[in-house]
């Protein structure tokens, strides 16, 4: 099984079928559902209302809808009240003054707070002639406790003769009323009494009779029109219930989400609701609704929307889906491939799924190529542009130029997917960044700093969904790590890639599940000598293109260059060049150790000061002794210790010594020794471990004495079985391991040594091969 593949699978499953409770249980690093992939293409534009039906993967709707539920109700009030009377006091007014309050105001108190008199709503409702709308917000204060569960962990208790006195009550206040519109919303209180009451049969009847079965376009009507809904669902209608629910869906926004979970609840299918639709439009508005329950690339939702009604807004959200699916299963993978940060790569992709996605991504373009040529789409320069996007991911690059070209909007929205999809097909057209589109480059960073401004992330905002700006940032951090950086990289110019990376870092957008490398990352641990100087001279000199100063000007602050020069040379063993440059840095920036030189009979362990390793040794200290080491090897004969605690100095700064942090800022779990990493001088020796073998060899026949000589033994066979490949069948590589080309020479010279006994004791494999060979 694909390890990296079945992590992404469970993760992906546990935040699908536990939903938000995995946020809230889980301890250790969980994705971003809005930042889990790397993707260029925004759900926002001409998307507007339809946000919970964004793509994500990983949490049952993307966001909120726009406006929200109390927006819309305020903006309804406003309708009613009219310009004089703001947003802020409606809100104010409805959602924050208690009870007593509204009372006080319905009945023309002057008795009043100073800032309930300022308010500009209150003012309107202390008029005389809108006392029935200040009665009305009282009433429906009233009611508001015996309808609403407070706690939504417990099965909701109804108070029946409380909603049945409020019905009377509402029943009066309606019929004195002369107001068409409060009448209106006392209509949708008694609807909504009898729901609660479980008087199903009643509230359809009574929706029919004070609504006179015509279509309004209030809030307050389409609320009632859920009820009814709902009604129908417990008196089993489910046909008539759904169809009602994608009337409300669709001409009700800030409801969408409550009535696609309705919707979903009476488990009925389009081609059962399809006879209740009145025209092809409403059959649309529920082919789109199915079409948004659909997780996997599938364009069968945007043909049956299109062939019904092809100016359909949720065409956009249908496709902006698919786009960003194919993005998720298929673009994101590909970027990440040669990336190494243990996100899915398009190599861990069998043949078999890789073709399958790339039939998927065929299909799209066609599709949306086709119907674009049709033109009969409402917003057809989106639709190019994302053709224009799908040519690009399939490195069709003459084509998304040709499409690009075709797009003549003056939208802004539209146009922001443009520059982004065309700065990416300029960025692959160019056969190498030089500095003439350097200077291009930066104009676009400077367009992507004016839509990052007020960037808020889902961990901020928690739960609220990302929003456009943060979107933008997303779109920002992806060029910079997925893009640009790997160009450079491809260039070898390693300067400019560090320096790539420190603008991606600035943005503070890197995710455990969506990231690059780090500049601070690259610097400390990946680049050699020569470039870290040239990285230094180039930050140093005061001359710089307005590209460069750009970039500069977000360079990472607190990292030590000398230090990071000299922990370069480090990881190739040039001590004395390290030891110049780690006396450049300052003290406190340098790493201390306190075991460096006292070896290890087991592979990890803390190194920390215990007895008697109390003294610490720094970076600086350590080199010095290395150099003195390497200085007395110059002259024969040359002591067995000099040798064996040369030995163990290089172990300890391997990848199983205590002290690997002098070369490497982290340590991961996931990473072994392969062939591959003798093509690498740092890599050989770090997970290797060749020279330390070596050495503790020529500290073996530098010795007369037995038991230093069984140690050294031990120590160099510990090194060999570091560089044991592991071909990818277990049995073969514990037979490796069992078999260390060490264990005769232990036990035939030396098995009769103290050292020996306790290695015996101690090592595992030691024992097996002893066993193997006594069955002989």
């Amino acid at each position: 099984m694909n390890y990296k593949k079945f992590v992404v699978f469970l993760i992906s499953f546990c935040a699908v079928f536990f939903g938000n409770v995995v946020y809230t249980l889980s301890c250790g690093p969980t994705p971003d559902p809005y930042d889990y992939y790397v993707s260029f293409f925004s759900p926002y534009a001409k998307g507007g209302g339809y946000e919970p039906f964004y793509y994500t993967a990983l949490t049952n709707f993307f966001g909120d809808p726009t406006p929200s539920e109390e927006t819309a109700n305020v903006a309804d009030w406003q309708n009613y009240a009219g310009s004089k009377v703001t947003a802020k006091d409606i809100r104010e007014c409805i959602y924050t003054y208690p009870k007593e309050q509204l009372a006080a105001i319905a009945e023309g108190s002057t008795a009043l707070p100073d800032s309930v008199q300022k308010n500009t709503f209150a003012q309107f409702l202390g008029k005389e002639k809108n006392r029935e709308a200040a009665r009305y917000l009282l009433f429906a204060k009233s009611c508001e406790p015996a309808v609403i569960n407070t706690d939504p962990w417990s099965v909701p208790e109804r108070n029946t003769p409380l909603l049945s006195a409020l019905y009377t009550e509402g029943q009066g206040l309606r019929d004195k009323v002369k107001d068409k519109d409060i009448r209106d919303r006392y209509s949708f209180q008694l609807v909504r009494l009898q729901h609660y009451s479980k008087q199903y049969r009643e509230a359809v009847a009574s929706f029919d009779q004070l609504f006179d079965g015509k279509e309004k376009s209030s809030l307050v009507y389409y609320k009632a029109l859920a009820l009814k809904s709902g009604a129908l669902l417990y008196l089993k209608d489910s046909v008539r219930s759904a169809y009602l629910f994608s009337r409300v869906f669709e001409m009700a926004p800030s409801l969408r989400l409550s009535c696609f979970i309705s919707l979903t609840w009476t488990n009925t299918s389009s081609e059962q609701i399809y006879p209740l639709c009145k025209d092809d439009h409403e059959k649309a508005m529920v082919a789109a609704i199915y079409g948004f329950t659909n997780p996997a690339p599938d364009v069968t939702a945007i043909r049956q929307v299109y062939a019904l009604d092809p100016a359909s807004p949720a065409l956009n959200i249908l496709l902006a889906r698919e786009i960003n699916k194919l993005e998720d299963a298929y673009f994101s993978p590909v970027l990440m491939d040669g990336q190494n940060n243990g996100i899915v790569s398009i190599q861990d992709y069998s043949p078999a799924e890789k073709n399958k996605l790339l039939a998927r991504l065929s299909g799209l373009q066609t599709l949306v190529d086709s119907l674009v040529q049709k033109g009969k789409l409402k917003d057809v320069d989106l639709w190019r542009v994302s053709s224009a996007y799908l040519s690009y991911i399939r490195k069709n690059y003459p084509a998304a130029v040709q499409q690009l070209a075709a797009v003549k909007t003056k939208d802004p929205e539209v146009k922001d997917q443009w520059e982004i999809v065309n700065l990416l097909v300029n960025i692959n057209q160019q056969k190498t960044i030089d500095s003439a589109f350097e200077s291009k480059l930066l104009a676009s960073f400077k367009w992507l700093d004016t839509k990052t401004a007020g960037a808020e992330s889902y961990w901020d905002s928690w739960g609220r969904g990302e929003n456009k700006s943060f979107s933008f940032s997303k779109t920002y951090r992806n060029l910079l790590f997925a893009i640009l950086a790997p160009r450079y990289h491809q260039q070898g110019d390693f300067v400019k890639e560090s320096l790539i990376r420190g603008r991606c870092d600035s943005l503070k957008m890197n995710d455990y599940f969506v990231s690059g490398q780090t500049s601070m990352d690259q610097i400390n641990n990946d680049m050699n000598p020569a470039t870290l100087i040239r990285l230094k001279d180039f930050l140093r000199q005061p001359v710089k293109t307005p590209y460069e100063s750009y970039l500069a000007g977000f360079f990472p602050e607190g990292i030590n260059m000398d230090q990071a020069i000299g922990v370069s040379y480090m990881r190739i063993h040039d001590f004395s060049s390290a030891r110049d440059w780690f006396k450049k840095a300052a003290p406190g920036a340098l790493a201390v150790s306190y075991q460096v030189f006292h070896d290890q009979l087991q592979d990890f362990g803390v190194d920390s000061a215990e007895a008697p390793y109390t003294k610490e040794i720094t970076q600086l200290q350590f080199c010095e002794r290395m150099v003195q080491l390497q200085e007395k090897m110059k002259t024969a004969p040359v002591p067995a210790k000099v040798y064996y605690d040369y030995a163990t100095a290089l172990f300890s700064i391997s990848y199983y010594g205590r002290t690997w942090n002098f070369v490497k800022d982290y340590r991961p779990s996931t990473q072994w020794y392969s062939p591959e990493c003798d093509k690498d001088a740092f890599e050989k020796q770090y997970f290797g471990c060749y020279a330390a073998e070596s050495y503790y060899l020529k500290a073996a026949q530098a010795s007369t004495d037995k038991e230093f000589r069984a140690r050294c033994a031990f120590m160099a066979a510990r090194c060999s079985q570091k560089h044991t490949a592991n071909n990818g069948n277990s049995d073969q590589y514990i037979t490796a391991l069992v078999h260390n080309r060490y264990f005769p020479l232990l036990t035939g010279n030396y098995g009769q040594t103290k050292f020996y006994q306790r290695a015996y004791d101690q090592c595992s494999y030691l024992r097996d091969y002893v066993k193997s060979t006594r069955k002989k």
